[in-house]
């Protein structure tokens, strides 16, 4: 069976890096030596994206994801000495963060099988014993999480070519569900038996995995399992954000008004992306901020849409009024 397509904040996890979306520093000088040092490690400049790198860090330096990029430069020319430097530096700043940009930002490809991925696996590990993790499940955590994203990876380069509807689709979703009724069935096998395995058990960057998996099962799992994952994020076990996410997708199954704008939703027929429907959309910032959630237009431009709360709420009563239609219709047939 297809699953409701509603995207959420972690768009869609495709293993998002938290707190690494935004620049470190609003300082005009900056983004443009970040973006230029990027821009030069791309296309293999690596002496150059070393000098805007070390300029930008004169300003700031609070980004991992920058500091492993300035890593692979020093690597790429044979800087031993700064490589290592830079690269305490980005483990102090996140250890467990370090390892999940390395696997899925693609300016790191070239980097694969390399003695660059040796030293980030060996002090990943090593980090990861100290702070009394368990690395096993941690292992685990990884295939899990990949399981979940590899076919909603695919989904939308498929919808776009053939179709939401299409047999290509209904291929995809076949196997995503398989994936996630696994998926589902260790989760919860877990949470029953040990509580939430948050920051403490499997680290910061893997917290979040467990609610991942509940966030895309059926409506009752997702109610059972709420309050533990809400008594997870007050603990800080794992980020209030997630927990506004399952509230909003919670709410809006049941028919309710989402609270933190987290659910984006297409009107059936022009297609239209726009926000389903919210309890209160004129405050809808200063909701978002208090789970750690950016602007709403921010969130929307993933999608290329306007935030519009007057516009919204006439997509959300048209769509409404067309699934109330179509209700009427089902059960007109069933009483015939």
């Amino acid at each position: 069976m297809r699953k409701i397509f509603i995207t959420s904040c972690f768009f869609a996890l495709i293993f998002p890096v938290f707190g690494q979306g935004q620049f470190a520093t609003d300082d005009p000088r900056y983004k443009p030596l970040v973006m230029g040092a990027l821009e030069n490690l791309k296309s293999e400049k690596f002496d150059s994206c070393m000098i805007k790198f070390k300029e930008a860090f004169t300003i700031k330096q609070t980004s991992y994801l920058s500091t492993l990029r300035n890593c692979a430069c020093a690597f790429s020319v044979g800087d031993q000495s700064y490589y290592k430097e830079q690269m305490d530096i980005a483990f102090d700043l996140s250890w467990s963060g370090c390892k999940q940009i390395f696997y899925n930002y693609p300016e790191f490809k070239y980097l694969k099988d390399s003695d660059f991925e040796k030293e980030i696996l060996m002090r990943y590990e090593q980090a990861a014993i100290a702070e009394g993790l368990d690395v096993s499940l941690m292992e685990e955590f990884e295939w899990i999480r990949t399981e979940d994203q590899k076919y909603r990876r695919e989904m939308g380069p498929i919808e776009k070519k053939y179709g939401w509807k299409s047999p290509q689709m209904d291929s995809l979703w076949v196997l995503q569900n398989n994936a996630d009724s696994i998926n589902t069935a260790r989760i919860c096998d877990y949470l029953d038996s040990k509580g939430y395995p948050g920051k403490s058990v499997v680290g910061e960057s893997l917290a979040s995995t467990a609610f991942l998996v509940i966030q895309h099962a059926d409506l009752e799992v997702q109610e059972k399992y709420l309050p533990m994952i809400t008594d997870a994020a007050d603990a800080g076990e794992v980020n209030w954000r997630s927990v506004a996410l399952l509230v909003d997708r919670v709410n809006m199954r049941n028919g309710k008004p989402q609270i933190y704008g987290s659910q984006v939703s297409r009107h059936p027929k022009t297609q239209e992306y726009y926000f389903a429907e919210i309890e209160n959309p004129l405050k809808i910032d200063s909701i978002r901020a208090t789970v750690g959630l950016g602007p709403i237009q921010q969130y929307a431009d993933n999608w290329e849409f306007k935030w519009d709360p007057e516009r919204n709420q006439k997509l959300v009563d048209k769509v409404k009024a067309i699934e109330a239609k179509e209700k009427e219709i089902e059960k007109s047939k069933e009483n015939k």
